[in-house]
């Protein structure tokens, strides 16, 4: 039995090296697990869970206020608010249909003060859970904001990213359907050259607008402990992320309505998910770029000599115990 326990112990002690060994050669996966470490060691999992309590208030008065504010810029263009509808319903199936949007852009007044009041309760909140969620990941020693400053910074942040995000939407779920309309404008033939081209420029044009999603999150929302090149490098890597995670919501609110265990819960339960998903993924970014600035480990030293000085060779050549000009006694 402890030639077995020996062995287990001789292999932990293997693996334990051979990591490290790759984390000296390999600077790329050294950031990768001090990201995880330090996801771990401040309890991104908790984090993420209060920053999705908050986010998922407000999510309902943020859509009762955007198409509020439609009712009142395009209360005559009933085709624009549909291409909108189809655009968050692209986003998030079947959420649209357990709203009355045209009752909310035509109930504007009373739908706009609701979504107003909503948001400024839950959004606050939910920034606020995030500043500090993100303060704990960068392990920062500034002090905080006082309260009346800390508000304002909060109502700045959150119109900035009620704004990127409503654009975030609105850009990749246009994407899609306005190829055909550009590719007949233009008289360009419906090759598989012209719609993909014009696919992945409306791609693009989506990443560009959840890159500045997290550069307003990791730059403003809690101010960077590091360089704004490990902000923006940590922006383009959340941005890729956040757009596979808007595809993974299609497939995720798919399964759960055609699954009758949630009933009409459906959508509500794939969306929350969704929104701690998102939120994970934002204190994984914010735990990548507040350890980039870290150096790896040390390579692992030679075992010093336990000789004295006397027993070495001096610098001229001599045998140890002697100098240059002299010999031992």
């Amino acid at each position: 039995m402890s030639g077995l326990t020996e062995r287990i112990a001789a292999a932990k002690a293997k693996g334990r090296r051979l990591v490290e060994d790759w984390r000296v050669r390999r600077p790329w996966l050294d950031h990768l697990i001090r990201t995880a470490q330090r996801y771990e060691l401040q309890s991104g999992n908790r984090l993420a869970g209060a920053v999705t309590y908050f986010a998922f208030l407000s999510f309902f008065p943020l859509i009762a206020l955007a198409f509020a504010v439609l009712g009142y810029v395009l209360s005559n263009d009933q085709n624009a608010i549909d291409a909108l509808t189809q655009a968050i319903d692209d986003q998030f199936p079947g959420f649209a249909e357990q709203l009355d949007i045209n009752g909310i852009a035509q109930a504007k007044a009373t739908a706009g003060i609701i979504g107003l009041l909503g948001l400024l309760y839950a959004g606050l909140g939910a920034v606020d859970a995030l500043r500090g969620a993100l303060r704990e990941m960068s392990m920062t020693t500034t002090p905080p904001l006082n309260f009346f400053l800390g508000k304002l910074r909060d109502l700045v942040s959150l119109i900035l990213l009620g704004l990127t995000i409503l654009a975030s939407v609105a850009v990749s779920g246009f994407a899609t359907q306005a190829t055909t309309t550009v590719v007949s404008f233009l008289n360009l033939d419906a090759t598989g050259f012209n719609t993909g081209g014009l696919f992945l420029a409306g791609l693009a044009a989506g990443l560009a607008a959840d890159w500045l999603i997290f550069v307003i999150v990791l730059g403003w929302v809690a101010p960077p402990v590091g360089p704004f090149r490990y902000v923006a490098r940590g922006a383009l890597l959340g941005a890729i992320g956040f757009g596979l995670l808007k595809q993974l919501a299609g497939l995720l609110l798919s399964h759960t309505l055609g699954n009758p265990l949630y009933g009409t819960f459906a959508v509500i339960v794939g969306l929350l998910l969704w929104i701690n998903f998102s939120a994970r993924l934002v204190l994984y970014v914010a735990a990548w770029t507040a350890t980039a600035g870290l150096s790896p480990p040390p390579a692992p030293s030679p075992i010093p000599s336990s000789g004295s000085p006397e027993d070495e060779p001096s610098k001229n050549g001599a045998p140890p115990g002697q100098t240059g000009g002299s010999s031992a006694a």
